[in-house]
């Protein structure tokens, strides 16, 4: 028996992150983002993001918590490390709001939301250098930022 009211999958894709900026969490102030920030060369299909809902906030909660997770894979030269380690002192000391814009023309907002502004920002998760395992291997660097908030991301117009 045939299901109705489904509709075929696009042929396709139009999964993956194209573009990813990168705001100090204190320019997020007011209830209204910055317009635009400064980009990240990340590695072609080698940036993600992801939101996952692992439960209740605790026993009692009454807002469920959402984990936001980017990870971009940068090639590992000398201006993506200094980019880097400005991160990680930014992200370290006040946090950070990603601006992503995904592969089919969505933009989100990651480390900020309408209702609690920046008060969860993202942090650097983690920092990996890979060599590669062969001469034709592109050395890179591997950058995770995460955030637990009460929200989705949202495009900033919403």
């Amino acid at each position: 028996m045939p299901l109705s009211g489904l509709n075929r999958a696009s042929a396709r894709p139009r999964g993956g992150v194209a573009k990813v900026e990168i705001i100090p969490a204190s320019e997020y102030a007011g209830v209204a983002p910055p317009a635009t920030g400064p980009s990240w060369a990340f590695r072609e299909d080698r940036a993600r993001y992801s939101e996952e809902q692992p439960g209740q906030g605790g026993r009692g909660a009454l807002t469920p918590l959402v984990r936001h997770t980017l990870e971009m894979e940068l090639p590992a030269n000398n201006s993506t490390r200094a980019a880097v380690e400005s991160l990680l002192s930014t992200a370290q000391s006040e946090g950070v709001v990603a601006r992503v814009t995904m592969a089919s023309g969505e933009v989100l907002l990651v480390g900020w939301s309408r209702r609690l502004g920046a008060r969860y920002p993202l942090r650097v998760a983690a920092v990996a250098a890979n060599s590669g395992q062969s001469p034709a291997d592109f050395p890179t660097i591997t950058v995770r930022l995460e955030s637990t908030d009460a929200d989705a991301a949202r495009s900033p117009g919403e």
